[in-house]
């Protein structure tokens, strides 16, 4: 079967470099000690086998659409190779978290063979406490974040299970149309393509025109996006090497840290702490870091189509400010919470004008131009912002392959020109993971800003406790 992919997923593909890679990582950690006899790459292989269709991206290769006159396609790969996909190697010595972050930061610095399905899974053992690491690059344009979630709960079972999967439906991949017919129905899609989204991007910036418009009437500062950005040493553009760190943080510390500001956010925190995070950090590289906020771009969730759960990019991104310019971690809190609050507002006043509906509108050639726009001035514009930063609420309640415990999840995105640092915040069974996941020019110790991210973290926590021990004494 061939379908044709949608813009936002033509985008990432179109966006690719050679130094810039659209990849990202999904980890899974197993936990095979209650059931080792359950345990096995070749066991593992073999529910893969048996579990590959219910995500059938995962055998889809990229066609090229010639002259670039609509978005390429994706076809079943006819050489399909499981063999190729899956990687068994030993995590270096001593098997701890700093020994699997450096494994992946080296796994993830090269381009994906476009040739074939888009995915790697590099099944790592050898780690603390008997434990086994499901490390899997996939390219953003097969699926969102949101798609990732749903391919993760389709793959693995909610409850633990040691029946054998069955056989898989047959499958027989289709033929690959040649490039004459590719090449007509390529000109036959792209006016579709415009006359569906042109009006809609046309309403929408009306919209955020009208916004801006009451924005500045009221005197409230403007909404962040790259025209408002400033530099600093984190925006350049990216080199071959990729630093990688992650670790789990207790979701209650969050939810303690957030009773300082009522009405506050697991979401805020997060970027507050974040925020004061790069403050710490861009002091160190000599930034003046009192002389405003930066600007953070922010994945948003969108509903998807029917039919639609796992492929295809729908989210799409705003931005917000990041208050690194507020000492005080009180104030920075209170700043963060009014920030998101209206980045929220910007984001519902700007449908069809959202950056995922207007690179819809943006052929191949276009986004190319714009990519070497931004490595031309050497990464000092940032289309996505000074910095990355998601938050995904994920399971709250362990999944398993077959009756082996997933014990932990992380998940990253990717960074790019001049937006070269990206910190994601993925929960799982009541902990909240953060990855840091950088250019290694630009931050060779991802430690140190994961270390400065959970003093700002205890400092709120300490406050907060601080302040409503006052308010139970006042009492």
């Amino acid at each position: 079967m061939i379908r044709r992919m949608g813009g936002a997923d033509a985008f990432f593909l179109a966006l690719e470099t050679p130094r810039a890679y659209m990849h990202t990582f999904k980890i899974a950690i197993l936990d095979p000690s209650e059931h080792p006899e359950a345990w096995s790459f070749d066991i593992y292989r073999e529910r893969v086998r048996r579990r590959l269709h219910r995500i059938p991206p995962f055998r889809w290769r990229y066609v090229h659409s010639p002259l670039g006159l609509a978005y390429p396609l994706w076809a079943e790969d006819p050489d399909f190779n499981l063999d190729y996909h899956l990687r068994h190697v030993a995590c270096p010595a001593p098997g701890d978290q700093r020994a699997l972050c450096e494994f992946m930061s080296a796994a993830y610095a090269y381009q994906l063979d476009r040739s074939r399905p888009l995915w790697i899974t590099w099944v790592v053992e050898g780690l603390e406490d008997g434990k086994v690491a499901l490390v899997t690059l996939v390219h953003h344009a097969y699926f969102d974040g949101a798609g990732a979630s749903n391919a993760m709960m389709r793959f693995f079972n909610a409850e633990p299970n040691r029946d054998e999967d069955p056989e898989p439906p047959p499958w027989a991949p289709g033929k690959i149309p040649a490039w004459p017919m590719r090449l007509l129905t390529g000109a036959c899609a792209l006016p579709l393509i415009l006359a569906k989204g042109i009006p809609h991007a046309i309403t929408g910036v009306r919209k955020i025109r009208r916004l801006s418009k009451e924005r500045e009437a009221s005197g409230r500062p403007p909404h962040p996006n790259i025209s408002n950005m400033p530099w600093t040493p984190l925006n350049r553009s990216v080199s071959h090497g990729r630093t990688l760190v992650c670790d789990s943080i207790p979701l209650e510390r969050m939810q303690r840290a957030r009773a300082i500001l009522p009405g506050a956010t697991i979401n805020d925190v997060f970027i507050s702490c974040s925020a004061g995070a790069l403050r710490s950090l861009l002091k160190e590289m000599q930034y003046a870091v009192d002389s405003g906020p930066l600007v953070g771009g922010i994945p948003v969730s969108k509903k998807r189509p029917p039919g639609m759960d796992i492929q295809g990019n729908f989210a799409t991104a705003d931005y917000t400010w990041l208050h690194t310019e507020i000492a005080d971690p009180v104030a920075r809190m209170q700043a963060t919470h009014r920030s998101c609050a209206e980045t929220k507002e910007h984001i519902a006043a700007s449908d069809g004008a959202d950056i995922n509906s207007l690179v819809s509108l943006a052929p191949e050639w276009l986004t190319r131009l714009i990519s070497w726009w931004v490595r031309s001035r050497e990464g000092r514009v940032g289309i996505f912002g000074n910095a990355l930063l998601s938050n995904v609420p994920g399971p709250r309640q362990p999944l398993y392959l077959g009756p082996t415990r997933v014990s932990n999840w992380f998940s990253t995105g990717q960074v790019f020109d001049g937006t070269s640092l990206n910190l994601t915040m993925w929960s799982y069974c009541g902990k909240a993971n953060l990855c840091i996941f950088a250019d290694k020019s630009v931050l060779p110790d991802g430690w140190k800003l994961f270390d400065y991210f959970t003093r700002e973290l205890d400092t709120l926590i300490e406050l907060a406790e601080t302040q409503g021990g006052a308010a139970d004494e006042a009492g």
